[in-house]
This record gives structure tokens, sequence and C-alpha cells, in this order.
């Protein structure tokens, strides 16, 4: 399969995932929604908000993957991958707003309970339970699929998804103990929500920011490693590497053995070999080499002393 074929069939992978998790995603809230407002449970509806941050998501790469999977061309040579990058980013940007709104209205409630008591319901207790068992079959799909198509955003989108069956855990256990008279659990558990939240944030910022800002993902140390093992490789230098999308980007200058100085061939062989060795290590590369003599190498070591 060629890299369009590739690269189409990775676009219509992310976009089947997007489109059944967005329908579910989609009945979720409502169905939390309903339940939240007829209690009046701030920690049903901080919940519902929570999830629905999941179908918000679903939209964005839906719309991101247009822009992601598209060729290369001449403003963009290396592609279009880091937009979904930068869509996960932005998941992460998502999660803090909503824990801020959250931290604000259950702030409030602590501060007087009495104001607005939620009253729970069999439909409320029987709606989150339902919740809950959606909500684990997307997250394992998800992250299923995600790790199977080698896509950051679903992978992203699947982290946010799992915090949704943990925080929907917390919140029934909550409504059980409101409904046995204490009423002051539910704004604590809205509070709980929302640092569970802010965390799943974190740890998103953690995984794309590197990617965005080109950190090396491999240490040059390593590179260089792998690469010294090929036969007719002497040593390899000014080692750099990123990650975008689901491949590395690896750059170097290499220096070969004098059997193979001169020879086209050869060194064309060596560097096909060098590009193997690398991919067997670290999947998908796309691999930029520099070969030098290593005579010239010697000599501008010598003239540096």
């Amino acid at each position: 399969m060629d890299k369009r074929s590739t690269n189409h069939a990775y676009k219509r992978g992310v976009q089947r995932v997007l489109l059944i998790t967005l329908a579910l995603n989609i009945a979720v809230v409502i169905g939390k929604f309903i339940a939240g407002f007829l209690a009046g449970s701030l920690s049903v509806i901080s919940d519902a908000v929570h999830s629905s941050v999941d179908s918000l998501n679903n939209v964005v790469g839906l719309v991101v993957m247009k822009y992601a999977t598209a060729e290369p061309d001449d403003e963009h040579p290396y592609g279009h991958a880091k937009f979904e990058t930068l869509a996960a980013f932005a998941i992460a940007g998502f999660l803090f707003v909503t824990c801020y709104q959250i931290g604000v209205s259950a702030i409030s409630r602590i501060l007087n309970p009495a104001a607005h008591p939620p009253e729970i319901s069999p439909l409320t207790i029987g709606t989150m339970v339902v919740t809950i068992l959606v909500n684990i079959f997307v997250a394992v799909y998800e992250h299923r699929e995600g790790r199977r198509l080698n896509s950051s955003f679903l992978i992203a989108d699947a982290v946010h998804t799992k915090s949704d069956v943990f925080v929907s855990c917390s919140v029934l256990a909550g409504l059980f103990l409101v409904k046995l008279g204490y009423v002051w659990l539910d704004p604590i558990v809205a509070l709980g929500v929302a640092v569970v939240i802010a965390w799943n944030g974190y740890q998103i910022f953690k995984t794309t920011v590197p990617v965005l800002v080109d950190a090396a993902p491999v240490p040059p140390d390593r590179i260089a490693e792998i690469v010294a093992n090929v036969p007719g490789v002497h040593s390899a230098h000014d080692i750099r590497s990123r990650i975008q999308g689901g491949g590395m980007f690896i750059e170097m200058h290499l220096h070969v053995e004098p059997d193979v100085e001169g020879d086209h061939i050869k060194t064309h062989d060596l560097t096909e070999e060098v590009e193997h060795r690398l991919e067997e290590a670290f999947g998908q590369v796309t691999a930029t080499i520099h070969v030098e003599p290593l005579i010239r190498h010697e000599k501008s070591v010598v003239a540096r002393r």
C-alpha cells in the first residue's frame, strides 16, 4: 500500500471512530443533563458538562482530520499531521475551562448548601448507571482504535472518556449518600470532578507540548548506537529527531568506513540499511542522512586538536 493509500485509510478509520463515539457521547450528555436538572444535582450536571467535552472533541476531531491528513504542500513540506496534535492540545484547554466553571459553582454550593438541595430519584440513579456502561464501551473502543491507527487524537480523547467512567462512578456513589441525607456531599463531589478534569488536562498537555515544540523523542546516543551497529558505518553525529503525526523524522551526519567511500551503490545500500534498522527500533521513520568520509572526519578532528 502506497503512502497516499495509507493516509486515506488512516483518515477514514479515524473519522469512522469519531462518528460512532460522537453519537454515543451525545446520548450520554443528554441523559446526564436531563437527570441532573430534574434532580437539581450539581454533581450530575458537572458530570454532564465533563461528558459534553467528549462530544465537542469528536466534532473538533472530524474537522481537524480533513487538514491533518492532507498531502504535503509548498507551505507544509512535512505534511499537516501536527494539526492533530494541536487538536489534542486544544482538548486540554477545554478541560481547564470546564474545571474552572465547575469549581466556581461547587464552591458557591458549599458556602450555601441549603439554597438548592438535590432530589435524587430512581431515574437519576438509573441514568448514571447506563451512562457509565456506555462510557466504558467508548473508552475501550476508542483507545483500542487509537493504538491500532496510531492516532494521538483518539488516544487523548480516550483518556478523557476513561476519566468519565471514574468520575461518574464517584458521582453515583455521592448520589446514594445524598439520598441518605448528606446533601452537602453533592458540591463536594462536583469539586472532585473538577480536580479530575484538571489532572486529565495536565496529562494531555504533558504529551502534546513536546511534539508541538519539536522536543527530541529519543536521545541522540540511542540513535547513534543503533546506527553504529550497521556494517560499514563508523559513527554518526549531529543527530536530530522529532515526532510528527505517527512517524519520526531523523537527521544525521554519517561517517562510513574506507571500503565504502566512493562506492555509490554501497553507500546507498548502507543508508537503506540504516533507515531499516531505525524503523525496526522506532516504527515509521523518515531519515535524512548526510554521508561523510571517515578520513575527512579524522583529519578535521586532528586539526581541531
